[in-house]
This record gives C-alpha cells, structure tokens and sequence, in this order.
C-alpha cells in the first residue's frame, strides 16, 4: 500500500545506488580542434583526439578535484505577495584542481599563462609575461567507474581559460603544490542546450 510506505502514486523512478570515487583525468586542447564527436548522431558536441597541429595534453597529478559553477541568480518579488520566483543564469563552468608537477615547462607555461617553451636539448625556457587572454581550451575530463566493463562518466567543457592560479607553494618534504581554475566560458558556436559543455555517461548494463 502507498499509504504505508509513503511511495507515491502512479509511475516513479529513482536513482541507482552507484557511488564514483576518485578525481576524473584532466586533458586539455587548443580551441580550434574540433571535438571528436562534432556532433554525434543525438546532437551532442564531445570527446577528443589529438593532431599534429592541436595534440591532446594530459595533466599528470591532480588532486582536489571540484566541479563548479558560477551562476547569477535574482528573484522575482512582487510587492503584494513577495517572491514568486528566481530567474537564474549560467555565465561560467569551473574545474578546479590542485597540480602537483610541473614538467616539462611546455605544459605547465600553458596552464600558468607563460610564454611558449624554447626547447633546446638539453634546455627549456619560458618567459614570465604578459597573458595572452585570446588563447583557449577545449577540455575532457573522464572518470572510468567500472574498468572492467568499461564504464565511465566524462565531463566535456567546449571554451575554456586557465584562471585564478593560487600561490606556488614550495613544501620541505613534499611536493611543490599550486592551485589552478580552468573556466569555461559560454560558446555560441554550439547548441544553446550545450553552450559550456556536456556530461556523458557510457554503461551497457545500465543504459540499454
């Protein structure tokens, strides 16, 4: 009886007792790539694979991973009755991450707005400057909750800018640590229902 348990009435679902664990693997790539998928059949703008001219790059060590969002919200307030409701818009997506190496200096001058590498064996050099805020970034972000099966959940930012770095820290005993926030920005180039990006799920014995 519905009564007795406190079950609704009529048709119902409910979400499935599957836990994730652990920080999703961050990649990155230039902008003007396209995605891999671009769209899939359904529509969808997603995935990455690497070029010559635009390579997907790893992060290697990340720690305290978060998904954020930076969303405006203002009511709607009537004199006479008071709030009605709130009118909400998204105007940026955050992945914040703490890295934990900095090798080689090709990758990590992207992440921390220097200059480009000249590499010259057995030497690399950046140069500590002014940013280049026309630069960005497509990211993937995929974590594998079933290896076996190959299940995994993928966080896809389309636009996206390393921002906010926090202090370098250099700890006796431990490994150099600094904060990053890579933004992603509203790209009107994709469909409005995926203008900063999309989730994607993959998992046959779930999803059929």
């Amino acid at each position: 009886m519905a009564l007795t348990t406190g079950t609704p009435l009529g048709n119902t679902s409910s979400q499935e007792e599957l836990y994730l664990d652990g920080a999703p693997y961050i990649y990155y790539q230039d902008y003007n790539a396209d995605p891999l998928n671009n769209p899939d059949g359904d529509g969808y703008y997603w995935g990455m694979s690497g070029t010559t001219s635009y390579p997907a790059k790893a992060l290697a060590c990340v720690t305290d991973v978060s998904f954020m969002q930076g969303v405006e919200s203002n009511d709607i307030r009537c004199d006479t009755v008071g709030v009605k409701g709130t009118i909400q818009r998204r105007n940026y997506v955050d992945i914040q991450f703490t890295l934990q190496t900095f090798m080689p200096l090709s990758i990590f001058s992207e992440i921390a707005g220097f200059s480009a590498a000249d590499v010259s064996a057995p030497t690399e050099k950046v140069g500590i400057g002014n940013y280049n805020n026309n630069q960005f970034w497509m990211v993937y972000a995929p974590n594998v909750y079933d290896a076996d099966s190959g299940d995994l959940l993928i966080i896809h930012l389309h636009k996206a800018q390393f921002v906010e770095p926090g202090d370098l820290a250099f700890n006796y005993g431990s490994p150099w640590t600094q904060t990053f926030t890579l933004r992603a920005y509203a790209d009107d180039t994709k469909p409005d229902t995926q203008r900063f990006g999309v989730f994607v799920r993959s998992d046959a014995s779930a999803i059929t």
